[in-house]
């Protein structure tokens, strides 16, 4: 079944934010825009859909690194994205490599992006 999401946004000369339906606000700055929650959205999908798999290693930690170049012509959407993946203490690196592989193929918010932009995924152990 679909899940539809919802958020709503309000523009005042006073305030730019967006709510979801739990009321938690989220501003619109110079360095909080569209595109950072965009790059930020594409950031979290990907890391839940990847949990999301079975998988039998652990990791400490996971970071997700994510840069977006956009189009100069209109729109301007993006062209080129970057997710530069850190992993700390994995037990099973071909895993972790494997569940970022099946990500790729099955994040929401990479396959949307993905209409658009190249996409480049690096991965990197420590």
């Amino acid at each position: 079944m679909a899940r539809e999401r919802k958020i709503t946004a309000h523009f005042s000369d006073e305030r730019r934010y967006f709510e979801n339906e739990l009321g938690r606000e989220f501003d619109y700055t110079q360095t909080t825009g569209p595109y950072e929650y965009l790059l930020g959205a594409l950031a979290g999908c990907f890391y839940l859909t990847l949990i999301s798999f079975p998988h039998s290693g652990r990791w400490k930690k996971m970071d997700i690194t994510v840069k977006g170049l956009k189009r100069d012509s209109v729109p301007t959407t993006l062209k080129h994205t970057e997710l530069d993946i850190s992993v700390e203490g994995a037990e099973d690196k071909d895993e972790v490599i494997s569940l970022i592989k099946r990500a790729e193929s099955e994040c929401s918010v990479y396959a949307t992006i993905s209409e658009v932009s190249e996409i480049e995924v690096r991965t990197e152990f420590y």
